[in-house]
C-alpha cells in the first residue's frame, strides 16, 4: 500500500479513487480532515490545540474516498447503567468524552475525525479544566464552541451536542 498524498488524490478520478482499498481511503480521509480544519490568521495562545475557526468541506475529496458524515445529538456524563456516577466536574468531563469516543468507534469513526462540536458547561469556571480533559481526548482541533448554561440537568456539569464527524464507507 502506497503512502498516498492529497495531491495524488486530487489527480485521481472519482472512479479510480473509489477503487482504492478501504485502508488507503481511510488514511486519505485523515489527511483531508486535517487539511480542511482552518484558522483565520494567527490563533490566540489560549486556542492553540483546542479548535479551528472553520471547516472547509471539500465535497470532491470526500466523495472520492467515500466519506460519510455522522451527526450526533447530545452526550451526557452517564455510565453504562444510565446513572451519573460522580458530581465532580473533571470526572464528568472524562466520562462524557469517553462516551463520545465509544459511540464514534461503534459507528466506525474516531475522536480525531470530529470536525464540529458544541460544549455546554454548567459552570464556565471549569472551562480550563474541561479544556485539559478535552485535549487528552481530541487531537484534531475541530470547530467548536463552549457555552455556559446553568440550566443543564441538575447533576450534569457538561453536555456535548451537534457533534459532526466522518468515516469511510466500506
Amino acid at each position: 500500500m502506497a503512502n498516498l498524498t492529497l495531491a495524488d488524490l486530487d489527480a485521481m478520478s472519482v472512479d479510480k479513487a473509489q477503487q482504492l482499498s478501504f485502508e488507503e481511503r481511510d488514511k486519505l480521509l485523515d489527511l483531508i480532515l486535517k487539511d480542511s480544519l482552518k484558522n483565520v490568521g494567527k490563533q490566540p495562545e489560549r486556542q492553540i490545540g483546542l479548535m479551528s475557526d472553520y471547516f472547509e468541506e471539500d465535497m470532491v475529496r470526500l466523495a472520492k474516498v467515500r466519506a460519510i458524515k455522522i451527526r450526533c445529538g447530545g452526550f451526557i456524563p452517564v455510565d453504562s447503567t444510565g446513572e451519573v456516577p460522580s458530581l465532580v466536574p473533571k470526572e464528568q468531563f472524562k466520562l462524557v468524552f469517553s462516551n463520545v469516543k465509544t459511540a464514534l468507534e461503534s459507528m466506525g469513526s474516531k475522536l480525531d475525525r470530529i470536525v464540529n462540536m458544541i460544549i455546554f458547561l454548567k459552570n464556565m469556571d471549569y472551562w480550563g479544566e474541561m479544556n485539559a480533559v478535552y485535549k487528552e481526548f481530541v487531537k484534531s482541533c475541530p470547530t467548536r464552541a463552549a457555552i455556559g448554561i446553568q440550566d443543564l440537568n441538575k447533576t450534569y456539569q457538561i453536555e456535548l451536542v451537534n457533534i459532526i464527524a466522518y468515516k469511510v464507507a466500506r
